[in-house]
Protein backbone atom coordinates (compact mmCIF):
# COMPACT_ATOMS: atom_id res chain seq x y z
CA UNK A 1 0.00 0.00 0.00
CA UNK A 2 1.25 2.91 -1.01
CA UNK A 3 1.22 6.23 1.50
CA UNK A 4 -0.56 9.25 0.34
CA UNK A 5 2.95 11.36 -0.97
CA UNK A 6 3.90 8.45 -2.65
CA UNK A 7 0.61 8.52 -4.46
CA UNK A 8 1.12 12.37 -5.17
CA UNK A 9 4.48 11.63 -6.57
CA UNK A 10 3.69 8.36 -8.69
CA UNK A 11 0.38 11.11 -10.06
CA UNK A 12 2.73 13.74 -10.77
CA UNK A 13 5.23 11.80 -12.83
CA UNK A 14 3.06 10.05 -14.68
CA UNK A 15 1.46 13.51 -15.90
CA UNK A 16 4.96 15.41 -16.19
CA UNK A 17 6.16 12.32 -18.24
CA UNK A 18 3.09 12.92 -20.53
CA UNK A 19 3.68 16.82 -20.76
CA UNK A 20 7.40 16.73 -21.07
CA UNK A 21 8.10 12.48 -22.21
CA UNK A 22 11.55 12.65 -20.88
CA UNK A 23 12.62 10.97 -17.58
CA UNK A 24 11.59 12.57 -14.49
CA UNK A 25 14.11 13.39 -11.74
CA UNK A 26 13.35 15.05 -7.84
CA UNK A 27 14.76 18.43 -9.35
CA UNK A 28 12.18 18.19 -12.05
CA UNK A 29 9.54 16.68 -9.65
CA UNK A 30 10.02 20.00 -7.01
CA UNK A 31 10.16 22.55 -9.98
CA UNK A 32 6.73 21.83 -11.35
CA UNK A 33 4.75 20.71 -8.18
CA UNK A 34 3.84 22.43 -4.89
CA UNK A 35 5.64 19.63 -2.89
CA UNK A 36 7.03 20.83 -0.17
CA UNK A 37 9.61 18.03 0.95
CA UNK A 38 13.82 18.03 0.31
CA UNK A 39 15.14 16.34 -2.93
CA UNK A 40 16.35 13.86 -0.85
CA UNK A 41 13.12 12.86 0.38
CA UNK A 42 11.86 12.70 -3.07
CA UNK A 43 14.62 10.89 -4.08
CA UNK A 44 14.32 8.42 -1.11
CA UNK A 45 10.20 8.08 -2.03
CA UNK A 46 11.40 7.44 -5.65
CA UNK A 47 13.15 4.83 -5.22
CA UNK A 48 10.07 3.11 -2.94
CA UNK A 49 8.24 3.16 -6.02
CA UNK A 50 10.95 1.94 -8.39
CA UNK A 51 11.27 -1.19 -5.56
CA UNK A 52 7.66 -1.96 -5.83
CA UNK A 53 7.53 -1.96 -9.44
CA UNK A 54 5.70 1.56 -10.23
CA UNK A 55 8.43 3.06 -11.89
CA UNK A 56 11.37 2.81 -14.04
CA UNK A 57 14.82 4.40 -13.67
CA UNK A 58 16.00 5.70 -17.13
CA UNK A 59 19.15 4.56 -18.34
CA UNK A 60 20.53 7.69 -19.80
CA UNK A 61 19.61 10.01 -16.76
CA UNK A 62 19.35 9.96 -13.46
CA UNK A 63 15.12 9.94 -13.69
CA UNK A 64 12.37 7.93 -13.79
CA UNK A 65 9.65 6.96 -15.93
CA UNK A 66 6.69 5.09 -15.31
CA UNK A 67 6.47 1.65 -15.65
CA UNK A 68 3.26 -0.74 -16.75
CA UNK A 69 2.06 -1.12 -13.32
CA UNK A 70 2.60 2.49 -12.58
CA UNK A 71 0.34 3.24 -15.45
CA UNK A 72 -1.70 0.68 -14.96
CA UNK A 73 -2.02 1.75 -10.60
CA UNK A 74 -2.87 5.41 -12.10
CA UNK A 75 -5.62 4.96 -14.11
CA UNK A 76 -7.38 2.47 -11.94
CA UNK A 77 -7.16 4.78 -9.76
CA UNK A 78 -8.87 7.61 -11.96
CA UNK A 79 -11.51 5.22 -13.40
CA UNK A 80 -12.29 4.41 -9.10
CA UNK A 81 -12.79 7.86 -8.71
CA UNK A 82 -10.05 8.23 -6.15
CA UNK A 83 -8.88 11.94 -4.95
CA UNK A 84 -10.00 12.93 -8.01
CA UNK A 85 -13.02 15.86 -8.40
CA UNK A 86 -14.83 17.78 -11.49
CA UNK A 87 -12.00 19.79 -12.18
CA UNK A 88 -10.12 17.38 -13.68
CA UNK A 89 -12.88 17.57 -16.89
CA UNK A 90 -11.92 20.58 -19.56
CA UNK A 91 -14.38 23.11 -19.82
CA UNK A 92 -14.17 22.96 -23.57
CA UNK A 93 -14.71 19.38 -23.25
CA UNK A 94 -17.64 19.14 -21.40
CA UNK A 95 -19.05 22.38 -23.60
CA UNK A 96 -18.51 20.15 -26.89
CA UNK A 97 -20.44 17.05 -25.50
CA UNK A 98 -23.19 18.52 -23.99
CA UNK A 99 -23.45 20.53 -27.41
CA UNK A 100 -23.36 17.22 -29.64
CA UNK A 101 -26.01 15.55 -27.72
CA UNK A 102 -28.21 18.55 -27.37
CA UNK A 103 -28.75 17.31 -31.35
CA UNK A 104 -28.26 13.96 -31.14
CA UNK A 105 -29.94 12.02 -33.80
CA UNK A 106 -32.18 8.72 -32.51
CA UNK A 107 -29.84 6.16 -33.64
CA UNK A 108 -27.24 5.38 -31.29
CA UNK A 109 -25.02 3.77 -34.06
CA UNK A 110 -24.98 7.64 -35.85
CA UNK A 111 -24.71 9.37 -32.22
CA UNK A 112 -21.74 7.05 -31.53
CA UNK A 113 -20.05 8.08 -35.27
CA UNK A 114 -20.50 11.92 -34.31
CA UNK A 115 -18.85 10.84 -30.62
CA UNK A 116 -16.06 9.52 -32.04
CA UNK A 117 -15.30 12.69 -34.76
CA UNK A 118 -15.69 14.77 -32.09
CA UNK A 119 -13.24 12.73 -30.34
CA UNK A 120 -10.50 12.89 -32.75
CA UNK A 121 -11.27 16.30 -32.92
CA UNK A 122 -10.62 17.21 -29.02
CA UNK A 123 -7.57 14.84 -28.74
CA UNK A 124 -5.86 14.51 -32.07
CA UNK A 125 -5.99 10.64 -31.40
CA UNK A 126 -7.75 7.68 -32.89
CA UNK A 127 -11.21 6.41 -32.56
CA UNK A 128 -12.95 2.83 -32.78
CA UNK A 129 -16.49 2.44 -32.68
CA UNK A 130 -17.64 -1.34 -31.98
CA UNK A 131 -21.28 -2.12 -31.87
CA UNK A 132 -23.53 -5.53 -31.67
CA UNK A 133 -26.86 -6.60 -31.00
CA UNK A 134 -27.68 -7.61 -27.75
CA UNK A 135 -31.24 -9.62 -28.58
CA UNK A 136 -31.35 -13.20 -27.83
CA UNK A 137 -32.08 -15.70 -30.35
CA UNK A 138 -33.23 -19.16 -30.25
CA UNK A 139 -33.05 -22.31 -32.04
CA UNK A 140 -36.61 -23.09 -33.72
CA UNK A 141 -35.53 -25.36 -36.52
CA UNK A 142 -32.35 -27.48 -37.68
CA UNK A 143 -32.62 -29.38 -40.69
CA UNK A 144 -30.02 -31.79 -42.46
CA UNK A 145 -30.88 -32.17 -46.60
CA UNK A 146 -28.62 -35.14 -48.07
CA UNK A 147 -26.85 -34.09 -50.95
CA UNK A 148 -25.65 -37.22 -51.81
CA UNK A 149 -23.89 -40.19 -49.63
CA UNK A 150 -21.11 -37.83 -48.22
CA UNK A 151 -22.09 -34.68 -48.42
CA UNK A 152 -25.04 -32.43 -46.52
CA UNK A 153 -26.78 -29.44 -45.95
CA UNK A 154 -27.24 -28.29 -42.42
CA UNK A 155 -30.17 -25.32 -42.11
CA UNK A 156 -30.43 -23.76 -38.61
CA UNK A 157 -33.40 -21.53 -38.08
CA UNK A 158 -33.72 -18.83 -35.16
CA UNK A 159 -36.98 -18.33 -33.54
CA UNK A 160 -36.74 -14.50 -35.34
CA UNK A 161 -36.93 -15.80 -38.90
CA UNK A 162 -33.02 -15.69 -39.13
CA UNK A 163 -31.91 -18.54 -41.67
CA UNK A 164 -28.26 -19.83 -41.96
CA UNK A 165 -27.09 -22.93 -43.84
CA UNK A 166 -23.75 -24.71 -44.66
CA UNK A 167 -22.32 -27.44 -46.66
CA UNK A 168 -20.81 -29.98 -44.53
CA UNK A 169 -18.68 -32.74 -46.39
CA UNK A 170 -17.83 -36.35 -44.67
CA UNK A 171 -15.42 -39.11 -46.00
CA UNK A 172 -17.60 -41.66 -45.38
CA UNK A 173 -21.56 -42.52 -46.18
CA UNK A 174 -24.48 -41.44 -44.44
CA UNK A 175 -27.91 -43.78 -45.17
CA UNK A 176 -31.26 -42.26 -44.92
CA UNK A 177 -32.58 -43.42 -41.89
CA UNK A 178 -29.38 -41.98 -39.99
CA UNK A 179 -29.65 -38.79 -41.88
CA UNK A 180 -33.37 -38.91 -40.28
CA UNK A 181 -32.04 -39.93 -36.96
CA UNK A 182 -29.65 -37.16 -36.99
CA UNK A 183 -32.62 -34.55 -37.15
CA UNK A 184 -34.52 -36.15 -34.80
CA UNK A 185 -31.30 -36.03 -31.83
CA UNK A 186 -30.50 -32.56 -33.06
CA UNK A 187 -33.63 -30.64 -32.58
CA UNK A 188 -34.53 -33.07 -29.36
CA UNK A 189 -31.11 -31.74 -27.80
CA UNK A 190 -31.17 -27.78 -29.39
CA UNK A 191 -34.97 -26.72 -30.06
CA UNK A 192 -35.38 -23.51 -28.03
CA UNK A 193 -32.06 -22.92 -26.79
CA UNK A 194 -30.54 -19.89 -26.60
CA UNK A 195 -27.03 -20.11 -29.81
CA UNK A 196 -24.64 -19.69 -27.69
CA UNK A 197 -25.94 -22.69 -25.38
CA UNK A 198 -26.88 -24.69 -28.69
CA UNK A 199 -23.30 -23.85 -29.58
CA UNK A 200 -21.47 -24.90 -26.34
CA UNK A 201 -23.60 -28.48 -26.68
CA UNK A 202 -22.37 -29.09 -30.24
CA UNK A 203 -18.60 -28.58 -29.70
CA UNK A 204 -18.88 -30.83 -26.01
CA UNK A 205 -21.68 -32.94 -25.71
CA UNK A 206 -23.40 -33.38 -28.87
CA UNK A 207 -20.48 -35.32 -30.79
CA UNK A 208 -20.77 -37.87 -28.59
CA UNK A 209 -24.24 -38.53 -28.38
CA UNK A 210 -24.12 -38.79 -32.68
CA UNK A 211 -21.41 -41.06 -32.35
CA UNK A 212 -23.02 -43.35 -29.96
CA UNK A 213 -25.99 -43.60 -31.81
CA UNK A 214 -24.19 -43.53 -35.38
CA UNK A 215 -21.33 -44.26 -34.83
CA UNK A 216 -19.68 -41.31 -36.41
CA UNK A 217 -17.46 -38.57 -34.28
CA UNK A 218 -19.61 -35.16 -36.65
CA UNK A 219 -19.33 -31.81 -35.73
CA UNK A 220 -22.03 -29.06 -36.62
CA UNK A 221 -20.81 -26.16 -34.63
CA UNK A 222 -19.78 -24.34 -37.41
CA UNK A 223 -23.14 -23.59 -38.57
CA UNK A 224 -23.98 -22.35 -35.05
CA UNK A 225 -21.24 -20.16 -35.08
CA UNK A 226 -21.86 -18.55 -38.06
CA UNK A 227 -25.15 -17.95 -37.13
CA UNK A 228 -24.14 -15.91 -34.08
CA UNK A 229 -21.68 -13.78 -35.84
CA UNK A 230 -24.26 -12.60 -38.57
CA UNK A 231 -27.36 -12.21 -36.06
CA UNK A 232 -25.10 -10.18 -33.80
CA UNK A 233 -24.58 -7.64 -36.67
CA UNK A 234 -21.29 -6.09 -35.44
CA UNK A 235 -20.62 -2.51 -36.71
CA UNK A 236 -17.79 -1.20 -37.07
CA UNK A 237 -15.42 1.70 -37.70
CA UNK A 238 -12.50 3.70 -37.10
CA UNK A 239 -11.82 7.24 -37.20
CA UNK A 240 -8.14 9.51 -37.47
CA UNK A 241 -6.33 6.57 -38.47
CA UNK A 242 -3.36 8.35 -39.95
CA UNK A 243 -3.20 9.86 -36.23
CA UNK A 244 -1.39 6.95 -35.45
CA UNK A 245 1.55 7.67 -37.29
CA UNK A 246 2.01 10.41 -34.66
CA UNK A 247 2.72 7.98 -32.25
CA UNK A 248 4.89 4.94 -33.69
CA UNK A 249 8.29 4.20 -33.21
CA UNK A 250 10.58 5.46 -36.33
CA UNK A 251 12.13 1.93 -36.16
CA UNK A 252 8.65 0.23 -36.79
CA UNK A 253 9.67 -1.62 -39.74
CA UNK A 254 6.48 -1.75 -42.72
CA UNK A 255 5.21 -5.66 -41.68
CA UNK A 256 4.98 -4.60 -37.96
CA UNK A 257 2.67 -1.77 -39.30
CA UNK A 258 0.98 -3.89 -41.60
CA UNK A 259 0.10 -6.48 -38.60
CA UNK A 260 -0.90 -3.85 -36.26
CA UNK A 261 -3.13 -2.26 -39.08
CA UNK A 262 -4.56 -5.82 -39.95
CA UNK A 263 -5.77 -5.83 -36.13
CA UNK A 264 -7.42 -2.76 -36.04
CA UNK A 265 -9.41 -2.80 -39.59
CA UNK A 266 -11.78 -5.24 -37.93
CA UNK A 267 -10.14 -8.22 -36.95
CA UNK A 268 -11.48 -11.09 -35.10
CA UNK A 269 -9.01 -10.52 -32.97
CA UNK A 270 -9.69 -7.21 -31.82
CA UNK A 271 -13.71 -7.97 -31.76
CA UNK A 272 -13.20 -10.89 -29.30
CA UNK A 273 -10.68 -7.97 -26.89
CA UNK A 274 -13.94 -5.37 -27.48
CA UNK A 275 -16.53 -7.92 -27.17
CA UNK A 276 -14.67 -8.99 -23.61
CA UNK A 277 -15.28 -5.01 -22.23
CA UNK A 278 -17.12 -4.52 -19.36
CA UNK A 279 -19.78 -1.96 -18.97
CA UNK A 280 -17.64 1.66 -18.14
CA UNK A 281 -14.30 2.47 -18.46
CA UNK A 282 -11.31 0.27 -18.63
CA UNK A 283 -7.78 1.06 -20.17
CA UNK A 284 -5.78 -1.45 -21.80
CA UNK A 285 -2.09 -0.71 -22.43
CA UNK A 286 -0.19 -2.04 -25.56
CA UNK A 287 0.99 -5.47 -23.51
CA UNK A 288 -3.15 -6.20 -23.54
CA UNK A 289 -3.22 -5.82 -26.84
CA UNK A 290 -1.02 -4.23 -29.40
CA UNK A 291 1.82 -6.72 -31.44
CA UNK A 292 5.23 -6.49 -29.39
CA UNK A 293 6.37 -3.35 -31.19
CA UNK A 294 3.55 -1.93 -30.46
CA UNK A 295 3.47 -1.81 -26.75
CA UNK A 296 3.78 2.03 -26.38
CA UNK A 297 -0.11 2.40 -27.43
CA UNK A 298 -2.99 2.54 -25.05
CA UNK A 299 -6.68 1.92 -25.18
CA UNK A 300 -9.26 3.25 -23.13
CA UNK A 301 -12.70 1.95 -23.67
CA UNK A 302 -15.99 3.01 -22.56
CA UNK A 303 -18.37 -0.14 -22.78
CA UNK A 304 -22.65 0.23 -22.11
CA UNK A 305 -25.85 -1.25 -23.56
CA UNK A 306 -28.83 0.78 -25.12
CA UNK A 307 -31.98 -0.49 -26.86
CA UNK A 308 -30.37 -4.23 -26.78
CA UNK A 309 -27.04 -3.05 -28.22
CA UNK A 310 -24.21 -2.96 -26.84
CA UNK A 311 -22.02 0.09 -27.85
CA UNK A 312 -17.84 0.21 -27.16
CA UNK A 313 -16.54 3.24 -27.99
CA UNK A 314 -13.00 3.88 -27.69
CA UNK A 315 -9.57 5.91 -27.67
CA UNK A 316 -6.57 4.84 -29.22
CA UNK A 317 -3.25 6.48 -28.76
CA UNK A 318 0.29 7.05 -26.84
CA UNK A 319 0.54 5.60 -23.62
CA UNK A 320 1.41 8.92 -22.24
CA UNK A 321 -1.96 10.29 -23.27
CA UNK A 322 -3.44 12.92 -20.45
CA UNK A 323 -5.56 9.79 -18.84
CA UNK A 324 -7.09 12.63 -16.57
CA UNK A 325 -8.57 14.20 -18.96
CA UNK A 326 -9.72 11.53 -21.21
CA UNK A 327 -11.17 9.61 -18.90
CA UNK A 328 -13.31 11.88 -17.55
CA UNK A 329 -14.87 12.91 -21.07
CA UNK A 330 -15.42 9.15 -21.77
CA UNK A 331 -17.38 8.73 -18.35
CA UNK A 332 -19.34 12.21 -19.55
CA UNK A 333 -20.08 10.39 -22.50
CA UNK A 334 -21.45 7.60 -21.73
CA UNK A 335 -23.43 9.36 -19.34
CA UNK A 336 -24.95 11.15 -21.85
CA UNK A 337 -25.90 8.01 -24.30
CA UNK A 338 -27.93 6.93 -21.01
CA UNK A 339 -29.93 10.28 -19.97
Amino acid sequence: MLTPRQHQILDLIVQLYSNLESPIGSKTLLKESLLDVSPATIRNEMVVLEKNGFLIKAHSSSGRIPSYEGYRYYVNRLIDHDERDLSDRYEADLEAVQELFRNRPDHTFKTAKMVADLMVSLTGFTSLVFGQSMEDHYVANFKLVQLSDYQLMAILMTDQGHVESQIFQFHYGLSAQQVEDLVELLNDELLDLPLEDAYQRLKLTIPLLIQRQIGRLLDFSALVEKTIQQVKGHQYLIRGKNNLFDFFDSQNTVPEFKEFFNLIEGSKELFDILEARQDGIEVLFGQDFAPKSMQNLALITASFTLDAQRMTLCLLGPSTMRFSRIIPMMELIIGKFNE
